[in-house]
């Protein structure tokens, strides 16, 4: 018996020994950790963790010339082996990491420590050769299979030099399964054109066919010299072979990165000397000057258009030459404006209108006008020149007043009573108009827009007003219209008649036909008829009873009891009998009258005032209450000091204290520009003019900032004319127009309130109620017509990029799979997410990206 009970004992024992024991220390290493891999194919390496698993986020080492996904995949297994009688249980944790190298030099990954559930523990190194990567199981290598290259023109090139640049991927037709991604490319230093779709071609080299795929852009290079391009890298997925030979025998499918050949640029600078009134401007172009009308009268305007247009390096031409006129003429400064052909880059024009103002009649002779541009076509600077235009002024009735004499020379300056933004077109030449202004005094912070949400919280509160004064009149009316009342007025005037006919002077009149008791019981017949709802002219006993509401018939019987007693008292000189008024206490005590329900408030003859006005109801909210900020007196001083450093650091501690202290952003402005820093100026001074835009030092600032910086945001476009709304809008921030808004939604909520009670009531105030709404709907108007024109500048999350920088599609820079895309300088967005020193932005198309936050400057 012991014999056969010792093997189950056995493995008892050995199971429990299992379930309690680990016959391996903890370790982690990489598999495998040394051996070949392909230059610029994936490949996978694994972190096995024995007995232990990472405690936090995993990060690895930058390794040189490696990338490697920031997301594994994690496996794990567990295992029980029974070695000389001793059990022992190993968990392994695997994390699997796609690898790319991106070169041929050999791969050493260091040794590094990681935080585990069991402590810390040391990985080790990992060192591997760099081969050739090869398609699938073959030997064919990945080169002769996909390549891809640039294609460059065969000459030098010009600097500003527009030029064609195509990169093509090249791929054996067998193998080619479809694009992993698109180009990724670095174009710095040149300035170029996004790419435009790409082309496939299907062509054969030596007995094989092959397919190219094209990408095409322009570019130009600003600096001379001899430079290689960045390689372009794009993923492709190459068809490598056949799961099985059934009709559901699928591709095996791998995923290399193609890096495209080395390629140079040279490009030779402009000759020396350039013409005077040279500005840079490369290309192909053409100059047309109009004058519309030829003829005009003292006082008439006259509008003078000089257009340039062409193909050239457009982002770096500063704008159109300055124009002389007669110091006879009034001048309304120009406003360039430039259209880019097709959204190409480089095909644009720019167009300058400036209208004169003839003070005095005679003949004037405008123009011509010319301009200086590098023909990289035939090597040598070439001018254009316009016919000049002759403009004949003759006296009017009443002539305006003569010039002042100022300086007849056009430029586009700004005015401190009229702002104009300039395009990066715009020069800054005119006299006083290069350097700029003082810095202006502490001015308190102002309000900061509200959110889209809060907004529209807002303006739906306004329906609370006249909500609570339609319920009031509402439910006065649903009292006085209740069909019920009539009944409850007459069951309250039955027991009065009733404790008159009780009261002591009258108990011996019962018994005889008094004119006082006749009265009394002609009343009681009369207010048993209402409070019945008899409908027959003469009431009879037998109208109780078919009462549609007789609900109960002894109540029924009992008033009809009463009614033929009251019927013999009236009409046979029959004295009421004894006890008639207990019985009539006791019946009028069962028939009780019908109560009011609120509920008929909600018929349509008690709301129909509201129907007319519901759907014009809105709202209103306080917003947020001023509070100043901080007088940063040190940095005034040290700006007047010339010690424009130490300003920039106070103005902006300033800011970090209260972003929207508008003075602050203003005088950060000028700071930075004395450091030529003027794409940080340029941001601060859209803020500082979208905070305050009424003031005149303000816009002529921002005016200054932005032609120095050679920028205009998209979303300043609306404030670059004299269109009524530009220039309403500039009366007052966005914060201040959402208050209007929201002030216009409470007054018309008002306007229907008192057009509520004046219909209640039947007295109409139209008079009021609709000029109050007049003054609404103004300014409502007004109001949103104004914030449609700030657009994202009305957004208390816009910030503005002040520094060309990448659009990331995840938070980080280092070589890992991702779409990116450069961000220039002027941008305007909004951000939703921060992350250790990124923020992501929102456009209004939908797209969000990540960037560095020191490239942003916040308006609000």
């Amino acid at each position: 018996m012991l014999r056969r009970l010792l093997p189950f004992f056995t493995v008892l024992v050995l199971t429990l020994a299992a379930a309690f024991s680990s016959a391996h220390a903890q370790s982690v290493r990489w598999s495998p950790d040394s051996g070949t891999l392909a230059a610029n194919q994936l490949s996978e390496l694994n972190l096995v963790f024995d007995d232990c698993e990472p405690k936090d986020t995993l990060t690895i080492p930058a390794v040189p010339n490696l990338s490697i996904s920031p997301q594994p995949n994690r496996s794990e297994s567990n295992s029980f082996t029974v070695i000389n009688g001793k059990a022992s249980r190993t968990r392994t944790v695997t994390l699997t990491f796609r690898v790319r190298p991106t070169g041929t030099d050999p791969i050493n990954i260091p040794s590094f420590k990681v935080e585990t559930d069991k402590g810390a523990q040391l990985i080790g190194s990992a060192s591997f050769t760099i081969g050739n990567a090869t398609v699938g199981q073959s030997s064919i290598s990945l080169e002769s299979v996909a390549q891809s290259r640039f294609t460059l023109p065969p000459d030098s090139l010009w600097v500003g030099e527009v030029f064609p640049l195509t990169y093509s991927l090249n791929v054996a037709r067998r193998y080619f399964y479809q694009l992993g991604s698109e180009p990724d490319w670095n174009s710095a230093p040149l300035s170029v054109e996004p790419w435009t779709k790409p082309e496939l071609l299907e062509t054969t080299v030596n007995n094989e066919a092959r397919v190219s795929i094209l990408y095409k852009t322009r570019a130009y290079a600003k600096s001379p010299g001899t430079f290689p391009l960045h390689n372009v890298t794009q993923l492709v997925n190459l068809a490598t072979g056949s799961s099985s030979f059934s009709v559901f025998a699928r591709a095996n499918l791998e995923q290399f990165s193609i890096t495209s050949q080395p390629a140079s640029l040279t490009v030779k600078p402009l000759p020396l000397p350039a013409p005077v009134g040279f500005n840079g401007a490369v290309g192909q172009f053409k100059l047309t000057s109009q004058l519309v009308p030829a003829t005009a009268t003292v006082g008439e305007p006259v509008t003078w258009t000089l257009t340039l247009e062409g193909t050239g390096n457009w982002p770096d031409i500063p704008g159109l030459p300055a124009r002389s006129v007669s110091k006879d003429f009034r001048i309304v400064q120009p406003q360039a404006k430039r259209v880019n052909k097709n959204d190409a880059l480089y095909e644009a024009s720019i167009t300058e209108d400036i209208v004169l103002i003839p003070s005095k009649p005679g003949t004037y002779t405008l123009g011509p006008v010319t301009y200086t541009f590098f023909n990289p076509g035939t090597g040598v600077y070439e001018i254009l020149k316009t016919q000049p235009a002759t403009l004949t002024v003759s006296a009017g009735a009443t002539p305006p007043a003569s010039s002042s004499g100022h300086p007849a020379t056009v430029t586009p300056a700004s005015s401190d009573l009229n702002l104009k933004l300039p395009t990066s077109t715009d020069a800054v030449s005119a006299p006083g108009g290069s350097i700029p202004r003082d810095p202006l005094p502490p001015g308190g912070s102002v309000l900061t827009p509200l959110s889209r949400p809060a907004l529209l919280g807002a303006l739906l509160s306004a329906i609370l007003l006249p909500l609570a004064v339609w319920t009031v009149l509402a439910l006065r009316r649903a009292r006085v219209t209740d069909p019920g009342l009539s009944r409850r007025e007459a069951h309250i005037r039955l027991a009065d008649t009733l404790r008159q006919l009780s009261a002591s002077d009258l108990d011996l009149n019962l018994s005889s036909s008094s004119g006082r008791v006749i009265a009394l019981v002609q009343r009681w017949q009369a207010d048993t008829a209402i409070l019945w709802g008899f409908t027959q002219a003469v009431p009879t006993a037998d109208s109780f009873t078919q009462s549609p509401s007789a609900q109960d018939p002894a109540v029924a019987a009992a008033w009809a009891e009463l009614w033929l007693d009251a019927d013999r008292t009236l009409y046979g000189a029959t004295p009421l009998p004894a006890g008639w008024l207990d019985r009539a206490h006791q019946a009028l005590t069962a028939r009780r009258a019908p109560t009011f329900s609120p509920v008929q408030l909600f018929h349509p003859r008690n709301l129909f005032p509201f129907f007319v006005t519901a759907l014009l109801l809105s709202l209103f909210t306080l917003p947020p209450s001023v509070i100043a900020a901080a007088s940063p007196e040190a940095a005034s001083a040290a700006y007047n000091k010339g010690d424009f450093a130490a300003a920039t650091t106070a103005w902006t501690d300033a800011l970090k204290v209260d972003s929207t202290d508008w003075t602050a952003h203003h005088n950060l402005a000028l700071a930075l520009i004395q450091q030529n820093r003027a794409n940080e100026a340029a941001g601060h001074a859209v803020a500082a003019f979208v905070q305050q835009p009424q003031n005149p030092s303000v816009r002529w600032h921002l005016d200054y900032v932005l032609k120095t910086a050679g920028v205009t945001p998209v979303a300043l476009k609306p404030f670059l004319s004299d269109a009524p709304v530009a220039t309403l809008a500039r009366l007052a921030s966005p914060a201040r127009w959402q208050f209007l808004l929201i002030s216009s939604a409470w007054l018309t909520g008002l306007a229907l309130a008192l057009g509520l009670y004046g219909a209640y009531q039947k007295r109409p105030r139209r008079w009021l109620s609709g000029s109050l709404l007049a003054v609404s709907l103004i300014i409502g108007t007004a109001a949103g017509l104004s914030l449609n024109a700030y657009g994202p500048l009305a957004d208390s999350r816009a910030v503005m990029v002040v520094t060309s920088t990448t659009l990331r599609s995840i938070p980080t820079e280092l070589d890992t799979p991702q779409k990116s895309t450069p961000l220039s300088i002027g941008v305007i967005a909004t951000t939703d997410k921060t992350l250790l020193g990124w923020t992501r932005l929102s456009f209004p198309d939908g797209q969000t990206g990540w960037t560095r936050t020191e490239t942003l400057v916040p308006l609000w």
